[in-house]
C-alpha cells in the first residue's frame, strides 16, 4: 500500500476496530494445537485469553495445558462479548469457518482467521487500546554463511562464500537496541542465518539480548538447519533465557543428516531446551528470484506486495526491513536493487508511521524485489526442499 497520508492512514480503520473491541471482554482460540498455543501467549500477555474451542471431545474433557476447552455449542450458549480467533491448518480453517457460519457467526465481526488477526487487527488494538507497539516477527541475521548450499535457498545463502564476514557483535547489539527502542512487544524475536551456530559471538549475542529485552519477547528463538550441535554454554543460555530452537529437518533430501538430527534432539531434550521441529520437509516454495520477472508495471508490483503480507521483518542496526528475504537475496545475489527498501528507526518520531510500515504502507507501495519474487503465488510452485547445489554437503 502506498502512503498517501503518512501517520494518518489507519485512523478510520482503527476507530472502527476500537469501537468493536470496546465490547469485547475475552478472546477465544478455536484450535487447541500448536498454532493455538502461539496466539494464546499473545492474548495472555494482554489478559484477553478466554480459553480454547475445539472439536476434540477428549480436549473438551481434559483441557489443554491448564486452559479450559469448550465445544462450539457451549461457547455459543454461554460466551457473550467475545471474539474467536481460528488457529488451525488451512484445510481445518475452512472446516471451522463453515462451522462458525452455520451457527450464525460472521467472519471479521465475530471471528477472525489467525493471520488476518495478527497482521491487520491486533496491531491496531495493541497500539490504540493499550498504547503498545506490537510486532509479529522480527529477526537479526547473524551470518549469511551456511553449512548447506541449497538450491533455491530463500535467502540465497548458497551464493555466500565461507570467507564472508559475519555481523559484528556491536552490529547485533545496536540492532536489538534500535528495535526495542520503538517496539514494546514482539510475538517472536529470532536469531537467523545462514546458520546461526556458525556465528562465533552467538553466546554473547544471546546474553546481551536476553538480559536486556527478554521481557519484551513472547518467544525468543534461534532458527537452525540442525547440522551443528550447540556447545554446552549455548545450551545453558537457551535454558536461562527460555530460547526455542526451531530446527529445519532436511533429511528427506540429505538422508545422512537423520543421525545428526537425532543427536541434536537428544542433547536438547536431555537439557530440557524447548524445541520446535518442522518434521521432514519434502518441499519448499519456489519464490523465483533467479528466473522470475513480473515486469516493472507499478500497479502490478503494488498488487503483488499487498497480496504477499509476509510477516518476516528484519532489523539491521537502525534499518528496519519489511521483508528479510528481499534484503538478503538482493545482497547475496549481488543485485543492486532495494537498497532503500527500509525505514530508519532513528528517524521515527511518530510511532503511528512505524505501525503503518509494519502493516504494509510505504512510500512506493512495494519493494523492488517484488519484481523478482512470486510472493503469495509461490505456494503454487513447489520444489524439493534443500537440494544441494554441489550434490553433497
Amino acid at each position: 500500500m502506498k502512503w498517501l497520508n503518512k501517520g494518518k492512514e489507519l485512523e478510520s480503520k482503527a476507530e472502527e476496530i476500537v469501537k468493536d473491541f470496546e465490547e469485547i471482554e475475552k478472546i477465544f482460540v478455536f484450535g487447541a494445537g500448536t498454532l493455538g498455543e502461539e496466539i494464546r501467549t499473545v492474548l495472555e500477555k494482554y489478559e484477553l485469553f478466554g480459553g480454547y474451542i475445539d472439536n476434540s471431545v477428549d480436549k473438551q474433557k481434559n483441557g489443554c495445558n491448564g486452559a479450559d476447552v469448550f465445544s462450539l455449542l457451549d461457547y455459543k450458549e454461554e460466551k457473550e462479548n467475545s471474539w474467536i480467533v481460528v488457529a488451525a491448518s488451512e484445510e481445518n480453517t475452512c472446516i471451522i469457518c463453515s462451522q462458525l457460519n452455520k451457527v450464525g457467526l460472521t467472519e471479521r465481526k465475530d471471528f477472525f482467521i489467525l493471520q488476518d488477526f495478527l497482521s491487520e487487527i491486533f496491531p491496531i488494538i495493541s497500539f490504540y487500546c493499550y498504547g503498545k507497539l506490537f510486532g509479529e516477527l522480527a529477526q537479526i541475521c547473524l551470518t549469511e554463511r551456511c553449512t548447506l548450499k541449497c538450491k533455491k535457498c530463500a535467502h540465497a545463502c548458497f551464493n555466500v562464500p565461507n570467507t564472508a564476514k559475519d555481523a559484528s557483535l556491536d552490529f547485533v547489539m545496536k540492532s536489538a537496541d534500535s528495535f526495542f527502542s520503538k517496539f514494546d512487544i514482539v510475538k517472536e524475536f529470532v536469531l537467523i542465518g545462514g546458520e546461526p551456530f556458525l556465528y562465533k559471538d552467538l553466546n554473547k549475542a544471546i546474553t546481551y539480548i536476553g538480559e536486556n529485552y527478554r521481557e519484551k519477547m513472547l518467544v525468543f528463538s534461534i532458527t537452525t538447519n540442525g547440522t551443528i550441535l550447540p556447545d554446552d554454554e549455548t545450551v545453558r543460555l537457551c535454558l536461562e533465557y527460555d530460547i526455542t530452537l526451531r530446527i529445519s529437518d532436511y533429511s528427506e533430501s540429505i538422508p545422512r543428516l537423520k543421525r545428526q538430527y537425532e543427536k541434536l534432539q537428544q542433547k536438547l531434550c536431555n537439557n530440557k531446551v524447548s524445541i520446535w521441529k518442522t518434521g521432514r520437509q519434502e518441499s519448499w516454495f519456489d519464490y523465483g528470484f533467479e528466473d522470475f520477472d513480473r515486469g516493472s508495471d507499478i500497479n502490478q508490483l503494488i498488487e503483488a506486495f499487498d497480496k504477499c503480507k509476509t510477516p518476516c521483518r528484519e532489523i539491521r542496526e537502525s534499518k528496519y526491513y519489511y521483508c528479510v528475504m528481499a534484503r538478503s537475496v538482493a545482497e547475496n545475489m549481488g543485485l543492486t536493487i532495494g537498497e532503500n527498501d527500509y525505514i530508519d528507526l532513528n528517524e521515527i518520531t511518530d510511532r503511528s508511521v512505524l505501525l503503518e510500515f509494519q502493516m504494509g504502507f510505504s512510500d512506493k507501495g512495494y519493494l523492488d524485489m517484488c519484481r523478482f519474487c512470486r510472493g503469495a503465488e509461490a505456494k503454487n510452485y513447489l520444489i524439493p526442499a534443500a537440494e544441494q547445489k554441489e550434490g553433497k554437503v
